[in-house]
């Protein structure tokens, strides 16, 4: 089965799903899940409806006339605990006031907590009395051909939801977040970004912070008479989410330290190699970092990064980023005719913070957090290398 052919049905499936919303807004009996005959999608529209919310975002500052009227941004925010919820990074105006509303005519005030444009993610923190997540499901509940539902709301009342299925999951070089990235084949409405991706058991999967144009599939061989029009598929629009596991990651860093944490390894790669011959030759190192502290050297060759054999320096790129700092790894390298295991401690990458600090008690404890972390990789280098002194030890 294949998007084009479900694209008859899922016109009728919005319709259904949006009177139940509307029996749900009407305070009706508890919602039973709807059945997609082809899809056997089971969705729960009572918890979406609860925690799916419309964000709205104010800019700050600056002197307005009194005929200027005021812009705001409106969008899908989801909420991820009682307290904090999830937006894309857009909604983060420099200085802004930021608002949830709520379906039962309630406004609460927002603060930011952080924001990571890579990714396209921005959190926030809700005042008043405590909201309704999501159930969250296992990542691995969203693999390609799974069917999902797609809800935004910037209606405050009326959430907004479109059927889809995920077409592709992994890398995109279009996108600037390093990442496992799932696409999904739906129609985008005005605040999808932001949305909730929900599965059959109607728990939550992951959020979409974009789109994105899916690569055509492979033409098969015409026929005698001529390619059938039928067997052509045309590149189109998709969305692009990140999956729970993905957004976990991104908020706790976001919660305590208002930017995300990338690793950092500081090698330079020699690019352009053949991908099938084994190995990456190291062209430098920086200084002082966690590679020369290592012992790589230029001109060494990595056969292999945490067990794991790579080919290119793309591949040893996207795995320092699915890491974080003070996290240890074992590079194996080729030196001459010896080949040996290293072991280093990623730190920080080097960063502009994602939050402005206006106030010097802002500036110190952005200072005291940068230090502590310092501090924490060191504890680590120092707690392993007493472990190795103490297995040597004679007794």
């Amino acid at each position: 089965m294949t998007v084009t052919r479900s694209r008859s049905v899922a016109p009728l499936i919005v319709a259904l799903l949006t009177l139940v919303l509307a029996a749900s807004a009407a305070g009706g009996a508890s919602i039973l899940p709807l059945r997609s005959e082809e899809a056997t999608l089971l969705i729960g529209v009572d918890s979406a409806r609860t925690s799916v919310v419309t964000m709205v975002a104010l800019p700050g500052g600056g002197v307005r006339r009194a005929d200027q009227p005021v812009r705001r941004l409106i969008g899908t925010a989801v909420v991820l605990s009682p307290y904090r919820v999830l937006t894309t990074a857009s909604m983060a105006l420099a200085g802004g006031k930021f608002s949830v509303l709520l379906g039962d005519g309630l406004k609460r005030e927002a603060r930011l907590k952080g924001v990571d444009r890579q990714s396209n993610i921005a959190l926030f923190t809700i005042d008043g009395l405590p909201l309704t997540p999501l159930r969250q499901a296992s990542p691995q509940s969203i693999a390609p051909g799974s069917w999902v539902a797609v809800i935004s709301n910037v209606n405050i009342t009326r959430p907004q939801i479109t059927l889809g299925q995920v077409v592709g999951r992994g890398e995109r070089v279009d996108f600037p977040y390093a990442g496992d990235i799932v696409e999904i084949e739906a129609s985008a409405y005005p605040g999808t970004s932001g949305g909730a991706v929900l599965n059959e058991l109607g728990e939550w999967v992951a959020i979409v912070v974009g789109r994105g144009t899916r690569a055509p599939d492979p033409a098969p061989t015409a026929p005698a008479g001529g390619q059938d029009a039928e067997s052509r598929k045309e590149p189109g629009d998709i969305l692009i989410a990140l999956p729970i596991d993905q957004i976990q990651r991104i908020a706790e860093d976001l919660e305590q330290y208002g930017s995300v944490r990338r690793a950092f390894l500081g090698v330079q790669l020699r690019r352009g190699v053949a991908a099938e011959s084994l190995g990456v030759v190291v062209d430098g190192v920086v200084p002082d970092s966690p590679a020369h502290r290592a012992g790589i050297e230029a001109g060494d060759k990595i056969l292999a990064f945490e067990g794991t054999p790579v080919h290119s320096g793309e591949e040893i790129t996207s795995m320092v980023r699915t890491m974080r700092p003070g996290d240890a790894v074992e590079l194996t390298l080729s030196r001459g005719a010896d080949i040996f295991p290293v072991r280093a401690v990623l730190e920080g990458a080097v960063h502009v913070s994602a939050m402005p600090h206006h106030s010097a008690q802002e500036s110190e404890l952005f200072e005291l957090k940068k230090n502590l972390q310092k501090l924490e990789t060191e504890q680590k280098k120092v707690e392993g290398r007493i472990k190795e002194l103490e297995g040597t030890s004679p007794h």
